[in-house]
């Protein structure tokens, strides 16, 4: 007897332990909540102010053992017809509190679980209709009291109202959050997807994506798709094998990522009616982005291990970009304000509100000038079965004379920021005889034999043009090169020094003949 009415006390003081952590919780939850509503706020109106969006709470219902939280969000249509119309989207979070949540059930204590559903309303009443009236979106999220959560992301499939013309897999999204000693990790992994739309198919068999990051903010990213394909009923498609996406950076003092990132990409074929036209097998980009106290430098390596086009092998070849001097003040000022350069390099008169904008994207771009950024390809090398070519290019720029100039004149304002320019190139005549005939036999329609007779005749007329005007030098009887350098309006082609003006005019009289 004593037994178990020491058994019945024990129970009950666990079940008012529950109760309480279960009410404490959900009291801990609606102020993270509140906390988490300001936060979002705060990044809407940083990030996207010309939306006028605003996210808040329409309601909170907090009981012992769940809340149920309604939020508006809320946002300005500056594109209607009408004028500015407004719209709203409800959304409906039940959170289940822990330390034991009855809707996901665990013996190790957890805060909460949440799942959370659109709610169906006037502006979402077709695509509720097109996911058999559930909710189109709906994320669970089971979260412990260390922060760590597991989620579960689920978009239904949808079928458009005449049932061929719109169709969607459905997809669904796994991934778990961890957080340890500071540093933050997640891990997310997709299902297959497929969605068809008007005759184009776009479906992908598996994709993985893992994140970390430390308390220095330094990230890692690791992200792969197995097979993509875009395809277009019984005419062409593009499928690409084995896409690896690999970043070990941060983002640097500029507001731009710095670090080292590589694109992986196993092959890329593209076909029209099942016949191959094109084929990429190993391609490679890396880039190595640093910053200074002033400058951002980058380097970009990217390696094509095979081109076939039409089935046959066109080459493989790569290539090394270097930016130099890129000054990061200016640098992140033009980032931010992209769309003012794009009105600059098109000439579109800007309106008087946006003149003091103008002003400043073009002093942004002055001072950008000003720290003579370089530009080289060290090198460009492309070789086929008979040899191998490379060329290195270097362009510096500089702050332009804007006195004579006018500010709208985009193009000439380009020109006269080239500060010197630099060329040198070692060229294979074998290859460049194969890489000819390749593109006869591909383009024409040639024979392999008329091919190689026209390749060989339009070479050496090519190469005996380039030796009679000294823009290219004989090293062996298989390898032409050629040095060009130009600064302070004076040309040196191979030795020979000149103007400028002199060589446009040598070189349109030898286009001419």
């Amino acid at each position: 007897m004593k037994k178990s009415i020491v058994a019945v006390g024990v129970l009950v003081v666990l079940g008012g332990a529950w109760v309480g952590g279960a009410w404490y919780t959900g009291k801990l939850i609606q102020d993270q909540v509140n906390k988490s509503i300001v936060d979002a706020q705060a990044y809407i109106d940083k990030n996207a102010p010309e939306y006028q969006a605003k996210l808040s709470v329409a309601d909170y219902q907090r009981g012992i053992f769940s809340s149920t939280i309604n939020y508006q969000f809320e946002m300005v249509d500056q594109t209607s017809d009408q004028g500015p119309q407004k719209d709203s989207v409800t959304i409906r979070q039940e959170v289940s509190h822990g330390p034991f949540p009855l809707a996901k059930f665990s013996l190790i204590p957890k805060l909460a679980y949440s799942k959370t559903e659109l709610v169906k309303q006037g502006s979402l009443s077709e695509l509720f209709e097109m996911a058999g009236g559930k909710s189109p979106l709906s994320v669970g999220i089971l979260t412990s009291y260390s922060g760590s959560s597991d989620l579960n992301l689920v978009l239904e499939p949808l079928t458009g109202k005449d049932g061929n013309a719109f169709k969607f897999s459905g997809l669904t999204i796994n991934g778990v959050a961890k957080v340890l000693k500071g540093e933050e990790a997640v891990t997310l992994s997709s299902s297959p997807f497929e969605l068809f739309d008007e005759g184009r198919t776009v479906s992908y068999d598996t994709a993985k994506i893992d994140v970390t990051q430390n308390k220095a903010k330094e990230y890692q990213i690791i992200a792969s798709i197995g097979k993509f394909i875009v395809a277009e009923t019984d005419t062409d498609q593009l499928v690409m094998n084995g896409l690896t996406i690999k970043s070990n950076g941060k983002i640097g003092k500029f507001d731009l990522g710095v670090g080292v990132s590589d694109i992986e990409l196993k092959n890329i074929t593209y076909t029209v009616k099942q016949q191959t036209k094109l084929a990429i097998d190993n391609l490679l980009i890396s880039s190595n982005a640093q910053e200074s106290d002033k400058f951002i430098n980058q380097i970009i390596d990217t390696t094509i291990g095979q081109i076939s086009i039409e089935g046959k092998k066109v080459g493989s070849g790569s290539l090394k970009l270097k930016l130099d001097q890129f000054d990061g003040k200016a640098l992140q000022y033009l980032n931010q304000n992209s769309n003012q350069l794009t009105y600059l390099f098109l000439g579109i008169p800007a309106e008087e509100s946006a003149e003091q904008a103008g002003n400043m994207m073009m002093n942004n771009l002055m001072a950008f000038l000003d720290a003579n950024p370089v530009i080289s390809i060290t090198p460009f090398v492309w070789k086929n079965d008979k040899g191998e070519s490379q060329v290195n290019m270097s362009l510096t720029m500089m702050k332009p004379d804007l006195q004579d100039m006018a500010m709208e004149d985009m193009s000439q304002l380009l020109m006269n920021a080239i500060k010197s320019f630099s060329s040198n190139s070692k060229l294979s005549i074998p290859m460049l005889n194969e890489q000819v005939k390749i593109n006869h036999e591909i383009f024409d329609g040639l024979s392999a034999e008329e091919a190689q007779a026209q390749a060989t005749e339009s070479v050496q007329q090519m190469v005996g043009l380039g030796l009679a005007q000294k823009m290219v030098s004989k090293l062996d009887d298989n390898t032409i090169t050629s040095n060009f350098n130009y600064a302070d309006g004076v040309i040196d082609l191979n030795g020979q020094k000149m103007p400028a003006e002199q060589f446009i005019n040598l070189f349109m009289m030898s286009g001419m003949e």
